[in-house]
């Protein structure tokens, strides 16, 4: 159980990170233009949750070499100088590496993930610029990019060097628009507690309305948006390949214990402290201490690190950070006027949130929904309470 949480939480952290080899670069030689081809490789999601975006990467296959290399743009180093600090800073490191195609597919062939390939109908000066720059990015002073889950990963990469490489791309227009959030939430059904996770810690900026150039973060939509595509009146993709092909589809199984089933039996242990008055202290200290912290880390997200994707989250509404200070005067009885008041204001609260909930600019999770009135249920009581 503990080590399920642990991956859980890990994951949740790791949210939609493509992939977890170190940096590194291959002794490679310069291909031949006119025998090689490029390709787009496109994994399917994962089991665990910082795969279930899936992953995108480029080959280079020079048929009279034999060279055939995956050049990576997700890839990181987790012995990287202060690796821990700069994530938790949104300051991450991720580079471009280049590794055999056989090493690239036996990975995906054992998390049992299929992956595809469009190979892409270039000229040979369109090739050999794009072959160029990747060599270049290749090299260990250039290798390193600040990872951005939306605007700058391992999808986005490969998006602005076709952009850069056909100047006369032309890409599909999207049939439907959609939200950051709501693009998640696609490949999150099966990860009720990474939704959670992701949907209390990122803010405003993840419910922006996207256009099909923005929806390219995500590998099926970058694939998707190729094969329709064009360069110069011509399609860019010539050919398309099942590259693996698992004889059984992964899947991936929800537990039973969701946050929406966790939240709705915080709520239905509130009301019951209503009635037993004899531990309602302690559950009232667990329940604002354990909220307040959660506004903390809301707090630290927005105010204190380059995770601009957190800023802006009203989260804060429903976990204010004072929660954490005012639940040791539960347990330690220190109730007064002002604790009462305090108490009293924070129910108001609550229950305003419940009111405006579906007209809010930022979806928050439904799960929320029972922990807010279990909030506003406590707080009430504690006012009340001489």
């Amino acid at each position: 159980m503990r080590t399920r949480f642990f991956r859980i939480s890990l994951s949740v952290v790791l949210a939609a990170w493509s992939c977890v080899w170190c940096c590194s670069a291959a002794d490679i030689r310069y291909p031949d233009i006119n025998s090689t081809e490029i390709s787009l490789l496109t994994a399917a999601p994962g089991e665990e949750l910082y795969a279930a975006f899936g992953h995108s990467a480029v080959r280079v296959k020079d048929t009279i070499s034999g060279l055939d290399a995956v050049f990576n743009y997700g890839m990181f180093d987790f012995n990287q100088p202060g690796f821990y600090t700069n994530f938790a800073q949104g300051r991450m490191n991720y580079c471009l590496g280049v590794q055999s195609f056989g090493q690239f597919v036996s990975t995906y062939a054992r998390e049992n993930r299929p992956v595809r390939e469009l190979v892409f109908a270039l000229d040979s000066a369109q090739k050999d610029h794009m072959i160029r720059f990747l060599f270049r990015n290749a090299q260990p002073e250039n290798r390193n990019y600040l990872y951005h889950f939306f605007l700058d990963n391992c999808a986005t990469r490969i998006r602005d060097l076709l952009n850069l490489t056909c100047e006369g791309l032309v890409l599909p227009v999207s049939q439907k628009k959609s939200t950051y959030r709501a693009l998640v939430y696609q490949y999150t059904n099966n990860h009720p507690w990474g939704r959670f996770g992701i949907d209390v810690a990122l803010g405003l900026p993840t419910d922006r309305s996207t256009d099909m150039f923005a929806q390219m973060f995500l590998p099926d939509y970058l694939e998707d948006a190729f094969a329709k595509a064009t360069c110069s009146g011509q399609s860019l993709v010539r050919d398309t390949r099942n590259v693996v092909t698992p004889e059984q589809p992964l899947q991936v199984q929800a537990g039973w214990l969701t946050p929406s089933l966790t939240g709705w039996m915080l709520l239905v242990l509130a009301l019951a402290f209503r009635f037993i008055r004899k531990s309602a202290k302690l559950f009232d200290f667990l329940l604002f201490f354990t909220v307040g912290l959660t506004g903390l880390l809301v707090t630290f997200l927005w105010f204190f690190t380059d995770h601009t994707n957190t800023h802006g989250n009203l989260n804060i509404i429903w976990a204010l950070p004072t929660h954490s200070v005012m639940a040791f005067l539960l347990i330690l009885r220190k109730q007064n006027n002002f604790t009462r008041k305090y108490f009293l204001a924070t129910a108001v609260i609550a229950v305003l949130l419940l009111l405006a909930w579906a007209f809010l600019p930022q979806h928050l999770n439904t799960a929320l929904i029972p922990v807010t009135i279990a909030i506003a249920v406590r707080a009430y009581s504690i006012s009340t309470t001489k």
